[in-house]
Parts: C-alpha cells; structure tokens; sequence
C-alpha cells in the first residue's frame, strides 16, 4: 500500500499518542481566521485547502476529534465545526455566556450562500458525530448542494440527499420490505388501547407466560435501547406504550411521540456491522456479535449491553449482504453506517436499525490493532482520497481478523449511594485486558442506578489476545466481578 499507508499510521500514531492538537498555524486567508473562531481547522500549511469537510456536532475526542486530526494532518483538509439547532438548544440551557446557535449552519439558501463565502475551500463531505444531529446534517448537505448548483460550480459535496426513513425504525423497516429485504412484522398504535388490540390480534401476546408470544414496543424514533421493552404479555404493554406516549421525540425538544412502535420479538444472535460506502460500494470495516443482558428482576429490559466481540465467522458474508441490500433500500452511497440485526437459528437475518453514523463505542483502538484499520479512516479515505492505493481501495470488502478483540461495557447491577468499588485492579491485571475505563458519575459518594441501556452503562474494557480461550476467560471474569464492583448504601 506503499507511502500513502505509511503516512496514515504515523498521523494515527500521532493521534494516539496525543502529540496532534486541534490548535492551527496562524493564516493569511481573508476572509477566515481560524485562530480567532473555534468553528474553524486548517493544516499547518500557508496553502488553501483543496477541499473540506464539515462535521455537525463534534463533541467526542475519539470520534469527530480523530477525524479532525487526520482530516488536517493527513489529508491537508480544512475542517467546518458545527452544532445542530438540537444540541445548540440544550447547550444554552446550560451555558449563559455564549449563544451557542452561532455555531449552527443556516439552512435557508441565502443566507447558508453568504456563510459558505466565508470558508475558503469547498466542502466535500458533512460528517455528522450524533444521532440527534443526523437529521440536520443530511438538510445541510441537501441545502449545500443547492446552493452549489445556484452558482453552477462543480459538485464537490458527497452525500445520501435527504430521507426521514433512515431514522424513523417503522418507515425503515416498510422501505426495507418494499424493497424486497426481509424483515420483522411491525405495526404503529397510537393508544394504550390499540396497543393492547393488536398485541392480541396481530401478534398472540396473551396475559398466560406460558402460552403468550412477546412483542417488543419501542419509539420510532430513539437511540440506544431508550425505552425499548420486551412485553411478555399483555400485562406489560400498558406502561409500556404510555411511558413512550409521555415522552418527546428524540431530536426535538417539544414533539411528543403520537405513536408507538410494535414489532415482534425476534430470538437469536445479534450482530452489528460496521458500514464503509463510497459512491455506492460498501465495505465492512468490522463485524460486531454483541451480548446483552437484563439487570432487573422483571426481565422486560434485556438491553444492557454487555460486549461486543469482533467476528469473522460461516455468518459474516451472508450478513454482509443482506446490510449492503439495506443500505441500498435507504438509498446510502456515502459515509459510516452501523447496521444492527438478529441472526434466527433457522437463517434467517432479520433488520434491527441501520444507523447512518458511527458506532457509539470507543472501538477506534481495538479495531486498528485487531484489523489493521477502522470504519473512521476508512471513511476519509472515501471522501478525500481517489487514489487507487488508497486506505478504502486498498481494504477488502470483508474485514479479516488479526488478532480477537473485544469490548467490554461495565454494567451496573445495584442501586443507591456507592460506598465502595471493588475488581478495577484485578480486573486490569488480565492478560487480554489492554484498557480499562470507569465513568465520571460512578465514584465514591455517587448515587446510581442499574444500566438499562448503552446510555447508563458504568465503563468499558478493552480486550485483545491471539488466544481465544484466554480472552474467553478473561471476559467471563469481568462478568463475574460487575456483579460486585459497587457497593452501595
């Protein structure tokens, strides 16, 4: 792969080892200064990019923050830095002493004309870090390019057009059907009532455990897990349905939900893929088996996540293929998607969500030193890199495993006030362990709850080892100890 790739692992290396910063040399440009507005990267270079990339929502170090630093270390890209009107809002709930919508983008074409002159480099691609932001971010691509073919310059921008489908899980999955890829039956109710109606008529959800088959309720529109719940019977659809009613849209801070989602409860494995699409060919840059479990009695919350183990298995092909055939529904050419789906012991792959956006793990590391390259590199390459050694061309469709890794998300299994903490060292002096986090919230004197989701879990682990029985123990030792890690009053 030649001087290219060895240039792209010393700028990861670089970031890394934290050597690359988002400070910027100080320009001569015009009509931007980047030293004096924080919404502005540029290489160390008195050069005017070529080209740029705008990212919505940046907040993450080592998501949007290793882009950026490859973005303008490794490509020599200028970088946009926006926020959407969504996170803009809760910001300033929080921030008195700025407006935080300056750092939004205008939508409307005259206005978003006369804040494009002021960047001195076309914008090639819009990146967008959260999942609140992913609405925003495919109607400023949409607006961009508008605006683009008003002043008849050449298309630069990269991107999927506008499609409410990719984030609302019923339409999604009907656009996926009408396509021809199998899915999961669902239908919407917009009471308690109908709820109760069609788990009985549609689905056989009784209010007898034994003879009732369960259904899954969950917004159209939400993320990680938030208030998705397994109703065993029709006793569990009530507060169910209710408490989505209750609530607003993820995204928007004053529409509550008019409906629920109901689908049938689908058993088997669940798998995630890591998308990579450049112009309509998708690669996988990582295939995910993830284990989850319930940290309640009840058991209608199976969702915390437990690990995500990378995979290269008999599934993975056929896998691949039916995510590329949902990508291809939703009409996705460009950027990182993270594909969900349930593996039926009879074969049969069902659709869970494709998210049009990173995976929300730190997997960036575990992925580079078990595979050799990761979904984010993989994904400047496709926007900034034509070349036919570069790091998209150069990697197969189908990612192989040079080492087993995996991702461990501490759970929580007690509630209260934590008095103790208990297994960190142990659990860092295993052999596969590489890295080990606990979050801020979960110290001595902080109260908590049991993790339900990805949003409340406690931390996570890294594990990488070439011995598969080793990792294998290691894992189920972490385990054994979240059991015990918190001591509470």
């Amino acid at each position: 792969m030649g001087i290219r790739m060895s240039l792209f692992w010393v700028a990861l290396l670089l970031y890394l080892a934290n050597v690359a910063c988002f400070t910027v040399k100080p320009t001569m440009h015009s009509s931007i200064k980047p030293e004096n507005d924080p919404r502005f990267v540029l290489p160390y270079s008195d050069q005017i990019p070529a080209v740029g990339v705008l990212f919505v929502d940046p907040f993450s170090d080592f998501h949007s923050g290793y882009m950026i630093d490859v973005t303008v270390h490794f490509y020599q890209a200028g970088v946009v830095r926006v926020i959407s009107p969504y996170q803009a809002k809760g910001l300033n709930q929080t921030n008195e002493e700025e407006d935080c919508f300056q750092y939004t983008a205008p939508l409307n074409s005259p206005d978003l004309k006369i804040w494009l002159e002021k960047i001195p480099f076309p914008i090639t691609a819009v990146i967008c870090e959260s999942d609140s932001g992913l609405d925003y971010a495919e109607r400023l691509a949409d607006a961009i390019e508008k605006v683009q073919q008003q002043q008849q310059k050449s298309k630069t921008l990269k991107h999927n057009g506008y499609n409410s489908a990719r984030r609302d899980k019923f339409l999604m999955n009907q656009l996926c059907k009408e396509r021809g890829v199998e899915t999961v039956k669902q239908i919407t109710c917009e009471s308690v009532k109908d709820a109760l109606a069609e788990a009985a008529s549609t689905f056989g959800c009784t209010r007898d455990i034994k003879s009732s088959i369960p259904v899954i309720i969950k917004p159209k529109r939400s993320v990680a897990s938030d208030k998705v719940v397994l109703c065993q019977t029709l006793d569990d659809i009530p507060k169910a349905t209710q408490t989505i009613l209750d609530s607003y849209v993820f995204g928007e801070w004053d529409v509550r939900h008019g409906a629920v989602l109901m689908q049938e409860y689908v058993t088997g494995s669940e798998y995630a893929i890591d998308m990579v699409s450049k112009d309509g060919v998708h690669k996988a840059a990582a295939v995910w088996l993830y284990e989850k479990t319930c940290t309640s009695d009840e058991g209608t919350q199976p969702f915390a996540y437990l690990s995500g183990r990378l995979v290269q298995d008999e599934n993975c092909e056929k896998i691949l293929e039916y995510v590329r055939s949902c990508l291809d529904a939703l009409n996705i050419a460009w950027g990182m998607t993270h594909t969900e789906i349930k593996l039926e012991e009879n074969g049969k792959i069902r659709l869970i969500e494709v998210n049009v956006r990173q995976q929300n793990d730190h997997f960036g590391p575990i992925c580079d030193a078990c595979i050799g390259y990761n979904a984010m590199s993989m994904c400047l390459s496709a926007y900034l890199d034509d070349d036919e050694d570069s790091l998209f061309e150069s990697v197969p469709i189908q990612p192989a495993l040079e080492k087993d890794g995996m991702i461990v998300n501490l759970a929580c299994f007690v509630e209260g006030k934590i008095q103790k903490i208990s297994h960190l060292k142990e659990i860092d002096q295993l052999e596969s362990v590489v890295a080990i986090e606990l979050f801020p919230g979960f110290g001595i004197g902080d109260i908590v709850t049991k993790t339900k989701d990805i949003r409340s879990d406690c931390g996570w682990v890294h594990l990488i080892n070439n011995d598969k029985d080793c990792i294998e123990r290691d894992y189920q030792q972490i385990c054994k100890c979240m059991k015990t890690m918190f001591q509470v009053e």
